[in-house]
């Protein structure tokens, strides 16, 4: 939460479906930091039958983001205390009607949802010696792309325990994260359509950060612990390495 600098951030994260590349950048200006982040992915997709894949890569949907952080002066019963609220808007830039063509048929293989998305957000830190407590809670409003598809709307609550200083430059942390989404709605000439996308998922995350002359270097995995959507996307095990260096 606390960004005194220019902060670059790139991090590759993989799982079956998806590898993508981002480098979001963030810049503090008095209480406000400011940000931006632009995902360069990579798509597996599969034939019908198996026998054939390819790996289409393409620009991801960009996002720039604003937030008020400030702290609770005189801490809490010994806990350090910050608090951020946050606005992202998330813009069309990814193609969201690329395909690729295998065996004769052609798969649709989207590097964005195509529809400007708002998602607002307020978080919280509490640190004391080597533990910390971030709860984060968010919430996305999709908007409708030139198909008239609207995807479903978001809810998210992120809790992560730190235990911190294993070693002096080696910090470790566990993250449990809820997300609740709705049904989306397609509009066409006869009427409207839900997109059945409706779910309720728990993923579990644990990290760990290790100071390097290059910068706070992290890997992390996420894993899908209780899920109830069908989609077979909402159930990968995500891989995430990255590094954090102030400029």
């Amino acid at each position: 939460m606390t960004v005194e600098k220019l902060q670059i951030n790139p991090e590759m994260e993989f799982s079956r479906a998806t590898q993508s590349v981002k480098i979001p950048v963030a810049y503090p200006f008095q209480n406000f930091v400011f940000g931006a982040n632009l995902p360069f992915q990579r798509k597996t997709i599969v034939s019908f039958d198996g026998k054939k894949s390819k790996n289409p890569i393409g620009l991801g949907d960009m996002s720039l983001s604003a937030a008020y952080t400030s702290y609770l002066a005189d801490g809490y019963k010994g806990w350090d205390f910050d608090y951020a609220g946050n606005f992202t808007v998330k813009l069309p830039t990814g193609n969201k009607d690329k395909t690729v063509t295998m065996s004769g048929f052609e798969y649709a293989v989207p590097m964005g949802s195509g529809s400007w998305d708002f998602i607002f957000s307020g978080n919280t830190l509490m640190h004391k010696n080597d533990r910390e407590i971030l709860t984060d809670l968010k919430f996305r409003f999709n908007g409708e792309n030139d198909d008239k598809v609207k995807y479903g709307n978001m809810f998210s609550l992120k809790g992560r325990y730190g235990f911190l200083q294993f070693e002096p430059k080696f910090d470790g942390y566990i993250s449990l994260l809820i997300v609740i989404g709705s049904d989306g709605k397609y509009d066409n000439p006869f009427g409207s359509d839900t997109i059945e996308m409706s779910m309720f998922i728990i993923d579990i995350s644990p990290e760990l950060h290790y100071l390097t002359p290059f910068g706070m270097a992290t890997v992390g995995i996420s894993l899908p612990f209780i899920t109830s959507a069908e989609f077979k996307t909402t159930r990968d095990i995500i891989i995430r390495f990255g590094v954090s260096k102030e400029y």
